[in-house]
């Protein structure tokens, strides 16, 4: 049994404080690998970079408002890693931003984000790692995909 305690003191967002008891036994309803990817840019110019699942961009995730996920993170790559929930309301330690306090993903290694999906809208997520001078890592690579939180008033059926 692993317990994360979920609170968040951000201006402008207001997350109560609670337990989350998650059983290392549930399954994650979502899985990203990091791992190399080969993509064909035009005809016959294919790159090699980084990205979620064998591709770039990673799956779309889409998510009922307000449902409580678990995304597994498996780090395939050769450097330390994360993934950032950009624009959802997350606990600071499942942001997937080290200024935030989410730990690096090691190499091999794999992580669980676990929050409430919310607010609804088109989101998406993407490494925070630091590229620095290194034109293969960070916001550089292939590593992102969208996130779509349908909403509970008017959940549609959009593609």
């Amino acid at each position: 049994m692993l317990l994360v305690l979920a609170s968040a003191s951000v201006p402008g967002l207001s997350l109560p404080a609670r337990a989350l008891q998650i059983s290392s036994e549930r399954a994650a309803d979502f899985t990203l690998q990091i791992g190399p990817v080969s993509i064909e840019l035009a005809p016959r110019k294919v790159i090699r970079t980084l990205g979620y699942n064998g591709k770039a961009p990673g799956p779309l995730l889409r998510v009922p408002e307000g449902k409580e996920i678990a995304i597994d993170v498996h780090n395939q790559s050769d450097t330390p890693q994360l993934v950032h929930w950009h624009g959802l309301r997350t606990p600071p330690a499942q942001d997937g931003a080290t200024e935030e306090g989410t730990p690096m993903i090691p190499v091999a290694g794999r992580s669980r984000y676990v929050f409430a999906a919310s607010p609804a809208g088109t989101r998406w997520y993407h490494t925070h790692g630091m590229a620095q001078r290194h034109l293969n890592r960070g916001t550089y690579t292939g590593q992102f995909g969208f996130f779509y939180v349908e909403p509970k008033s008017e959940p549609g059926g959009f593609d």
